[in-house]
């Protein structure tokens, strides 16, 4: 028997030769292998968070030179999402690092910044379905395997989850590239619409991937602004969050509430969109912007950053995102203030102009019913 450590998991194997057996008065810390996917796997709730997981892989695990381009087919009779990429594919060792729980990124591990920090891409479809199957040709080899939710659910101990092999590295005449197929949807509808908006959303950063959903191209699209302004961090703030800047943009009409806030990344990699404090206050609407903060990524303290239920929020508890927050709000604030100061004047010049109105309205009324008689003394002047 094996004891293989993962954060979070621990597999336990028979027959590996070489290794020494676990000491019977010891306690090791254990996990349920399939309870751990599938609590992993519910954390993904909805189909739109679903596509976008599998669609950022293919955006950014691609081969040098290579223009991202990710098919997206849903098709709502057979209950089927097809996510089809020409990304650099999966040898049959990248395959099973995939299928790793909570398995440290290889790119990660090389020093290269990116989505994989977690680990639970590959549960995310049993989210909303009962069936994934990987479908990958790397260096002219195809691989393709399949997960099913029965499989998942016959497990009782924490022995690994068994993903059965179609096909192992067969040669074949083909590009690198990857199909995730998403079998057994159990949404009644699949919302294709939301899923073209929340993907639209995420790609501003992607500005060379290619994205289509059922012929549709997807495009992200920036709302018209009338102001910008730039702000640099300072003194203590500068010291946690890094030198970076952020970017505030006032919009020429309300936004729709899932585009307001500053949008915060981190080497390129979208984590939340936030007002900071400054929800639901007076001209919010209007407001929206960027940030990147290296910082996020680099930070070491035992508070991580990043929440790993992908929810899109960023942890105030960590030191570097609580000083981010406030500087972020205050800065919504200084442009928030000033579109309310700037409305009030609007809305007194406004009021002024309607009273004017008004009295013109009366004064016309007043002398068409009771007429104007000119006096000796007008006619003088």
């Amino acid at each position: 028997m094996i004891l293989i450590l993962e954060p979070r998991l621990i597999i336990f194997m028979k027959g590996y030769k070489g290794m020494t057996t676990i000491d019977d008065d010891k306690i090791y810390i254990r996990s349920h292998v399939a309870r751990d996917f599938l609590q992993s796997a519910a954390l993904f709730k909805h189909e739109k968070q679903v596509v976008w997981e599998y669609v950022s892989n293919s955006l950014e695990y691609i081969d040098d030179g290579i223009i991202p381009l990710v098919n997206v087919t849903i098709d709502n009779r057979k209950k089927r999402i097809y996510i089809s990429d020409n990304g650099r594919g999966m040898n049959w060792e990248d395959i099973k690092n995939f299928f790793i729980m909570h398995g440290e990124n290889i790119d990660r591990k090389k020093g290269k910044k990116g989505r994989g920090m977690f680990g639970t891409g590959k549960c995310a479809a049993f989210g909303i379905a009962d069936k994934l199957i990987v479908n990958s040709v790397k260096d002219n080899k195809r691989s393709i395997v399949v997960l099913n939710r029965s499989e998942i659910d016959k497990m009782s101990s924490e022995d690994p989850i068994p993903v059965e092999k179609i096909e192992k590295e067969i040669p074949v005449r083909a590009e690198n590239g990857t199909t995730i197929i998403i079998e057994k949807i159990k949404i009644k509808n699949i919302n294709q619409s939301a899923i073209i908006q929340y993907i639209e959303r995420q790609i501003s950063k992607w500005k060379n991937g290619i994205v289509y959903i059922n012929n549709h191209e997807c495009e992200f699209s920036e709302p018209p602004i009338v102001e910008r302004k730039i702000f640099k961090p300072e003194g203590r703030v500068k010291e946690i969050i890094g030198d970076v800047e952020l970017t505030i943009k006032i919009s020429s009409s309300p936004l729709d509430e899932d585009d307001r806030g500053v949008s915060i990344y981190s080497n390129g990699i979208w984590h939340e969109t936030t007002l900071a404090g400054n929800e639901r206050r007076e001209m919010s609407q209007f407001i929206f912007g960027e940030i990147d903060v290296p910082e996020l990524d680099d930070d070491k303290s035992s508070i991580s950053p990043y929440d790993m239920s992908r929810s899109m929020k960023l942890n105030p508890k960590n030191e570097v995102v609580r000083c981010l927050y406030s500087f972020v709000g205050q800065k919504i604030d200084i442009g928030r203030r000033q579109l309310v100061k700037e409305e009030k004047i609007r809305k007194a010049t406004e009021e002024a102009k309607k009273l004017q109105k008004q009295a013109n309205d009366i004064a016309e009324i007043i002398n068409n019913d009771y007429g104007y008689i000119e006096s000796p003394s007008d006619k003088n002047n």
